[in-house]
């Protein structure tokens, strides 16, 4: 699958160096060492401007792909789509759309969504700016985690869902209300993937969790796990 993304990682990357986000470094780097998340992730959206050129070339990149008919991608473009809304949803935690046609045009909003803000975290500095981040929500943009990656026994690396930016868990067990009671942790093992759902019946959390090894682009392994997300949410969880 890896090599099939490949027109849509090369889009993504050229996102990445097209987009001028506005962030001040200084400023956010400043609140990340108090405690606080480095800028305000909606602003930053709105500081690039009109979106839809960008998810014109990643939906033309899905088609090159394979992973929408030119029919589809008409329908798209053709349409009354809100690229604008179709990144907020994602932004805000939307639930993924039952609607195959829809659902790409979600998929291909979040790339673009998603190299917008890994831009702007980009800029903020490396992830030793962080080392010390204490919190469970992203230290750049103060989106939730999707992803952790374990190693060294119980030892997490989370993944920001919106920046990619990644930091260090400090405690075990539920990211949102702490238990580590076995009964209220559910575990659905994924052999052929190689993760696991991890979903809290407690407080309805979920994370796809895996070992760090042999990592896959983000987007990737991220359009390789769609169907963990979608059985979270029929289940009424949310990241």
């Amino acid at each position: 699958m890896a090599e099939q993304y490949g027109p849509v990682l090369h889009v993504h990357a050229e996102l990445l160096r097209d987009f001028a986000p506005a962030v001040d470094v200084e400023d956010a780097t400043r609140r990340i060492r108090n405690g606080q998340v480095g800028y305000e992730a909606l602003r930053v959206l709105q500081s690039c401007g009109d979106l839809r050129p960008a998810f014109v070339r990643v939906l033309d990149a899905f088609e090159l792909s394979g992973f929408v008919s030119n029919e589809d991608r008409r329908g798209l473009l053709d349409g009354e789509l809100d690229v604008d809304e179709l990144v907020s949803g994602w932004f805000t935690g939307d639930r993924t759309p039952r609607d195959p046609r829809r659902r790409v045009g979600r998929q291909a909003a979040i790339v673009v969504g998603n190299a917008v803000l890994r831009a702007a975290s980009e800029r903020v500095g490396p992830p030793a700016a962080w080392k010390h981040w204490t919190r469970t929500v992203c230290p750049c943009c103060g989106g939730s985690p999707d992803i952790a990656l374990v190693e060294h026994g119980t030892e997490r690396t989370l993944v920001c869902a919106r920046c990619d930016a990644q930091w260090r868990a400090r405690r075990e067990g539920c990211l949102g209300c702490d238990t580590d009671d076995s009964p209220a942790i559910a575990r659905i093992g994924n052999p052929e993937l190689d993760y696991d759902l991890v979903m809290c019946n407690a407080c309805g959390r979920f994370l796809k969790e895996r070992p760090r090894r042999d990592l896959e682009s983000l987007i990737v392994e991220r359009a390789l796990t769609t169907e963990l997300d979608l059985a979270a949410e029929q289940r009424g969880l949310r990241i």
